[in-house]
């Protein structure tokens, strides 16, 4: 029998890397308050927040103001987090109205980046990826074998969600994996978290802390981290 204790060890951080909240991602049944409460009590370190960005609400007005409403959950889950000992990480979960239903997770963000990416919800990914793109950021196709989502260029993204564990929706992992390793993509996993029972289905463990999305960024490029699927361990390829 293999011993991975010692990995356990080595990278003692817990993060997840995709939660969505409510009232900015509709499809939540949680509060920002409650979030905390609950990846906190579960013994994570840190978690992204990475809501809906696409529709209606979100293009149409002035893009400050809508920024604000989409930045409230994530300031009050990140003052909540001070007091529990959470960090509190920033992510986005866009979509564009010029293309299909696909889905995009970007790490490496700034408050400030919001109401600049609003400005691109009527485009599409391309258009975002080459005016948006810095060395800083990650952009990643969030599960991109649900059904009716399509695979962008390549040269689009910086690789995909590979393991998102939200029950409620076949993700085809499987699919992904492959997909990711024929094509060198950088990948991440996540719970996809909306509700209570599907709390840290998969985090990632890290060798350090993660204190802001730069970091988020930095490591998945490093791929020096591993995926924690309830005690089952995947890990990242080097290659």
């Amino acid at each position: 029998m293999i011993d991975l204790s010692e990995f356990g060890r080595k990278y003692p951080y817990k993060t997840e890397l995709h939660a969505h909240t409510k009232p900015v991602s509709s499809c939540s049944h949680i509060s920002a308050e409650e979030l905390v409460g609950i990846y906190s009590g579960y013994g994570c370190h840190s978690v992204v927040i990475t809501n809906h960005l696409h529709g209606k609400r979100w293009a149409e007005g002035d893009p400050f103001a809508r920024a604000e409403e989409y930045l409230e959950d994530y300031r009050v889950a990140k003052e909540a987090g001070k007091k529990s000992g959470l960090n509190v990480l920033l992510g986005v979960e866009i979509r564009f109205t010029a293309e299909n239903i696909n889905d995009y997770l970007i790490y490496g963000v700034s408050e400030e980046d919001i109401p600049r990416f609003i400005g691109y919800l009527d485009g599409d990914i391309e258009r975002f990826y080459k005016e948006c793109k810095t060395e800083k950021n990650l952009i990643l196709q969030a599960h991109p074998f649900r059904d009716k989502m399509m695979p962008p260029k390549l040269d689009c993204i910086d690789g995909i969600e590979t393991f998102n564990l939200h029950p409620s929706h076949n993700s085809r992992v499987g699919y992904a994996a492959r997909y990711a390793a024929e094509n060198r993509l950088f990948v991440s996993g996540g719970t996809d978290f909306h509700e209570e029972p599907h709390k840290a289905m998969c985090l990632a463990r890290t060798a350090e802390r993660l204190t802001d999305s730069f970091d988020v960024a930095r490591i998945l490029k490093s791929r020096d981290y591993f995926l924690d699927i309830s005690g089952n361990y995947i890990f990242v390829s080097q290659e």
